[in-house]
């Protein structure tokens, strides 16, 4: 990783003194610079030998830069590390071994770059490089942020690969957006980025660097660090935007490869690991080198600050692991407990605890109070290779067991995912904590439903051309889009046999319970008229009685007042003889006498007679009283008992109709039960053949659309 170890700056002045400038206002390349390279770096840096792939012997050669990217920015002195390097600004000092470059000599490299590195006296000034980027928060935001979250626009990135291999290499990085639907991978010279929802491939950000090591999301998910190099060569960490995968800042001096790196919540430092034993701390305005932590006695393996920007936790080969103060780089903990390397770190959301991994196969939990260790435990056999924190306080883990698992921080395994063909190497967990995503040494890539542990992914870490994808894309979206009609009729069958075994079950719950309630109701009216007829029956009697009472007195009455009137009549006609003859006879005393009696006798017969025909009404009225009172209580007395017969025989017709219709419900029942069973899978059939035809039509939909041209450099 010693891109710019070899680059080999001037170390003295030119050979019999001073010299004179073409242009002691305008340097150029030609004319001031090449002279004092061929005197210093050639030997080094030239068309036969290039270390660090980096050749100066030619002013395009130069500008096309090392294996390191450039090493000079027109009008930038500090971006340009031909002098910084050389001037001992920056690391590694060049030359290795010796001193600096004279002065003088420093003066042209410096003015040189100042003036716009010209070629030669006929060339224009180069062009300015970019300003210094602020992408440093004034405060930091715990959780979620607000507004969506960032996802790469349509036609930003590119949909054909950097690279395609033979076979996809180790997955040696990965990491998910902790707000967005998104992971990115580390493949070859490239990261590869899938939408963890659709398992859609997003597209493709280069990184021109070397091998993948390392990727992090900022914290409010806006950018994606992503760092690497090559080994032995050089190191390199860039930080790109997430939703056009514009590149923002690029830090690094390191001679060998970056094997660990992360962005600081507040965006204004990323922390580096690399096998110098060293944790270097860049800053994200103009990448320099802010701090270096010198406490590890290994390659730094893990780092990665707490999401509220506070401490910062790394780990190394040797077992050491150690948290700091993120904004003075003192040690805070040191976490004694691993006794092999440490592969990776992950904090909690809200910073207290963290959670550690080791090739010695456990997993640690780590407390932020007094820098205790709270839990272990053995996770994989082997060695645990990767572990990370879900928002909801789970952990995922995967490691050289093959085995990727789901755990509570206790340490009980809640989910063990099926195993890959290698060794497990990477993991992490969605935005929404629904799915775990991991890779293996092979380069296979899955994504499982954390509920269930079944597969919702496959992402291809090595895929094809955009041409191939479309051909593969176009024959997918053919053989989902055939499976929709033949799925859809299968749905609909179901459904139909659903429906009508559910109203064929119906009809005799309907039919049982229509039986029923007619056979209660025929019962309750045997015993509802029983009642009425048993109560009437006491009351016809008694009116019976009161009939039989009344009707003698009624005959009695009546021959009393028909004798009454005969002797009244009787003695009428003597009376009014006697009378008569009274007045024939004035002078016989007796007469008159005799006449007054018989018309007193009379008239007492007559009262008589009128008492006697008022008794005979009398009795007559209560006879029919007694009769129309009889004849309502023998009319209810009847009536009851109609009923009763009645209800009698409905429950006698009904009854043996009740055992049928309560045996074919069951049964019907069983048939109704089977058929709806059989919907849900039909429709989840169907859903997920609309599903896939959607999703393979994104797909070749995305594919198919023509790639916008790159936008005019800006000016």
């Amino acid at each position: 990783m010693r891109q710019l170890a070899f680059l080999c700056a001037s170390v003295a002045l030119l050979a019999g003194g001073s010299r004179v400038l073409a242009d002691a206002k305008n340097p150029t390349f030609d004319e001031d610079v090449l002279p004092i390279v061929k005197q210093h770096c050639v030997n080094c840096h030239s068309n036969d030998k290039q270390k660090g792939d980096l050749n100066l012997a030619s002013y395009a050669a130069m500008q096309k830069g090392g294996s390191s990217g450039a090493v000079v920015k027109a009008g930038d002195t500090s971006k340009s590390r031909i002098y910084t390097l050389s001037a001992h600004i920056e690391q590694p000092k060049m030359p290795p071994e010796g001193n600096k470059m004279p002065d003088a000599q420093l003066a042209v490299i410096k003015l040189w770059v100042e003036q716009g590195v010209r070629e030669n006296s006929g060339s224009k000034v180069g062009v300015a490089p970019m300003p210094s980027v602020d992408i440093g928060l004034k405060s930091i935001v715990k959780g979620r942020p607000e507004g969506p979250p960032p996802m790469p626009a349509i036609g930003k990135l590119k949909l054909d690969p950097i690279v395609t291999a033979r076979r996809p290499g180790a997955i040696l990085a990965m990491a998910t957006s902790p707000w967005a639907p998104l992971v990115a991978i580390g493949g070859q010279k490239q990261v590869i980025l899938y939408n963890t929802d659709t398992g859609a491939l997003v597209g493709f950000i280069p990184f021109e660097h070397g091998q993948i090591n390392s990727i992090k999301f900022s914290r409010n998910a806006r950018f994606i660090l992503v760092a690497g190099g090559k080994g032995g060569q050089l190191g390199k960490a860039v930080l790109y935007k997430v939703e056009t995968g514009e590149k923002v800042i690029e830090v690094g001096i390191e001679n060998d490869a970056i094997l660990a790196a992360d962005i600081s919540a507040d965006q204004t430092q990323i922390a580096v690991g690399s096998p110098s034993k060293l944790v270097r701390i860049y800053s994200t305005t103009d990448g320099k080198v802010i701090r270096e932590i010198k406490k590890h006695t290994d390659w730094v393996t893990a780092v990665e600050y707490s999401a509220d920007g506070v401490l910062l936790a790394t780990g190394d080969r040797n077992g050491g692991c150690f948290v700091w103060e993120a904004f003075t780089g003192r040690e805070y903990f040191n976490l004694r407990g691993h006794t092999a390397m440490i592969t990776d770190v992950s904090w909690r959301d809200d910073s207290n605890v963290l959670a550690t991994c080791s090739e010695d196969a456990s997993v640690r939990l780590w407390e932020m109070e007094n820098g205790n260790q709270i839990k272990t435990w053995a996770a994989h056999g082997g060695g645990a290779a990767s572990v990370r924190f879900t928002h909801d306080g789970k952990l995922a883990s995967t490691g050289r067991d093959k085995v990727t698992k789901f755990w509570d921080q206790n340490g009980t395994a809640l989910k063990t995912f099926e195993a890959f063909p290698d060794l497990g190497l990477k993991v992490a967990v969605t935005h929404d904590n629904a799915r775990v995503i991991a890779g293996d040494w092979s380069g296979v890539v899955k994504a499982w439903t954390a509920a269930d542990a079944k597969i919702a992914a496959t992402l291809d870490a090595n895929p094809l051309p955009v041409a191939q994808r479309l051909k593969v894309a176009e024959t997918a979206l053919a053989a989902a889009t055939a499976k929709v009609v033949p799925t859809q009729t299968a749905f609909d069958a179901a459904a139909l046999k659903a429906k009508q075994a559910t109203d064929t079950y119906n009809a005799a719950v309907a039919n049982m319970n229509k039986i029923n309630a007619d056979l209660a109701g025929a019962n309750k009216g045997v015993t509802d008229f029983t009642a009425v007829a048993n109560a009437a029956k006491p009351l016809m009697d008694a009116a019976k009685v009161e009939v039989d009472k009344a009707t003698p007195l009624v005959g009695a009455a009546a021959n009393k007042a028909a004798a009454l009137e005969v002797v009244v009549s009787a003695e009428t006609v003597a009376a009014k003889t006697i009378a008569d003859a009274a007045a024939k006879a004035p002078t016989n005393a007796e007469l008159p006498a005799q006449s007054k009696k018989k018309t007193d006798a009379l008239a007492a017969l007559n009262v008589e007679l009128v008492a006697a025909k008022k008794a005979q009404t009398d009795t007559a009225a209560v006879l029919a009283a007694a009769n129309a009172k009889f004849a309502a209580q023998s009319k209810a007395y009847t009536d009851a008992m109609a009923q009763v017969v009645a209800n009698q025989k409905n429950v006698a017709a009904l009854t043996p109709m009740v055992a049928p219709a309560t045996a074919a419900v069951a049964p019907a029942k069983v048939v109704a039960d089977a058929a709806n069973a059989a919907v849900a899978p039909a429709k989840a059939a169907l859903d997920a053949v609309n599903a896939e035809v959607n999703g393979a039509k994104a797909v070749f939909e995305q594919l198919k659309a023509p790639t916008p041209a790159p936008a005019p450099p800006k000016k």
